[in-house]
């Protein structure tokens, strides 16, 4: 079957029950949330663990991954599902002791050039896991694990279609190690796949999450491309898999990321407030929760900060002067300058300890996580020298950041939960296009 839409169903591989038993010891987490001791716990898991192809642990591991993948495909652990399909892609989870449902649905989406203005970034990212990806992907010419795309608008027709979906039986489930449960309905029919085809096609889409594998889908398939010389038809390659998301999903949650940092200058520590003291309002703590508790409170322009020392020193600035936000980012978009990570990383960051955005990208020195209480506990005597909380971006902020053309820093953003990895995976040969 050709490939003519921009959104075309996948003839996906999924896992094989009867190979591997029970679909949670094969699942896993996306490979930039997987530190060495829970990639060793998922390697114990099962020999069949999608971490093998993910984030291979082998001396040679994107060699080590090929040479599984065929292996697995070889003896039944990992199938192509008999139809080309659509997933409907459900999550039910848990945040602060409030319920929530996510709806998403799994596609080939086409590549397109950010330039074009149809799919957009907002976040910067990392030089070292876009070549970690793309050497993973060619080696697999497979994708392990989707992108996570957002979508403006109402599409009353996608709505039908899921909510029918809905009240029959998942094809899969599974509860994973976080106690969010996830569920796939195959979208099989060639009615409802053209229905949705036909509504989505002019979709403009923001990348949530998976950046790095996005700008590496584009890369490989310039490398085709070239390998190939330029072949006038769609291939395969042209398209990625994508989870797609709706921006009003009351589901849709999005949780600050917090930074870590070694090495601070003692100087710089020692003078913090008299340095700060220029550009922010400062309110001393001697309780971390009561300091939390203000951030929340206070809104945007607001940053936590605990400093190591004889004594942690426990901080919350608030700008007093927007001026030096826009002196500090002369060529930032006025959106990008609205942030409060963008605060955190031109004047606190850059500014009073001298941290360039180089540096930060460089990686080694900051350190990110969405455990506030695990930032805070850091800062110590061989361990992380400061921590800085911020309150949350906005969907509204992520949509004003893309629309302006603008990235926000690495690491802005923590759409939870994350997409699971291992549900279904997309071959990029010949044979999935039919």
């Amino acid at each position: 079957m050709a490939l003519t839409h921009r959104i075309e169903p996948l003839a996906g591989l999924l896992y094989d029950i009867g190979h591997v038993g029970v679909l949670s010891n094969v699942v896993a987490p996306p490979y930039d949330l997987i530190d060495k001791a829970c990639q060793d716990a998922l390697y114990a898991r099962s020999l069949y663990n999608v971490v093998r192809l993910e984030l291979n642990r082998d001396p040679d591991r994107y060699a080590s991954a090929a040479r599984t993948l065929r292996e697995w495909l070889a003896a039944g652990v990992l199938v192509r599902a008999e139809r080309p399909a659509l997933y409907s892609y459900t999550q039910f989870f848990e945040v602060e002791g409030r319920r929530f449902r996510r709806e998403g649905l799994i596609a080939r989406i086409r590549l397109e050039e950010f330039n074009a203005g149809r799919i957009l970034p907002h976040e910067r990212t990392f030089p070292a896991a876009k070549q970690d990806r793309l050497e993973l992907l060619t080696a697999l010419n497979t994708n392990v694990s989707p992108v996570f795309g957002l979508y403006s608008g109402a599409h009353p027709e996608l709505g039908r279609i899921t909510a029918e979906l809905g009240t029959r039986e998942p094809q899969l489930e599974v509860t994973d190690d976080l106690g969010i449960r996830n569920q796939l309905r195959a979208i099989e029919g060639a009615a409802a796949i053209a229905a949705i085809q036909r509504e989505l096609e002019n979709l403009r889409i923001f990348i949530a999450d998976g950046h790095h594998r996005y700008e590496t889908a584009l890369e490989y398939r310039r490398r085709r491309r070239a390998a190939e010389g330029n072949p006038a038809a769609v291939r395969p390659y042209d398209y990625t898999m994508m989870t797609l998301v709706a921006c009003d999903d009351p589901g849709l949650v999005i949780l600050p990321t917090y930074r870590m940092v070694r090495g601070l200058d003692r100087g710089a520590i020692a003078e913090f407030d008299a340095r700060a003291s220029a550009l922010f309002t400062l309110q001393e703590f001697a309780d971390a929760d009561r300091m939390r508790a203000a951030l929340a409170q206070a809104g945007p322009g607001a940053i936590a900060v605990a400093l190591g020392g004889e004594r942690v020193k426990l901080r919350l600035l608030q700008l007093t002067n927007p001026g030096a936000l826009a002196e500090a980012m002369p060529s930032a978009a006025e959106a990008v300058r609205q942030l409060d990570v963008s605060i955190l990383h031109a004047l606190v960051l850059e500014r009073i300890f001298g941290i360039t955005p180089e540096q930060v990208k460089a990686g080694g020195q900051v350190e990110y996580t969405i455990d506030a209480l695990g930032a805070l506990a850091s800062v110590g005597p061989g361990s992380a020298t400061g921590a800085f909380l911020m309150n949350a971006p906005t969907i509204a902020d992520v949509e004003a950041v893309s629309d302006a053309g603008a990235v926000m820093p690495e690491k802005s953003t923590y759409f939870y939960p994350k997409l699971l990895t291992g549900l279904v995976l997309n071959p990029l040969d010949a044979a999935g296009a039919s």
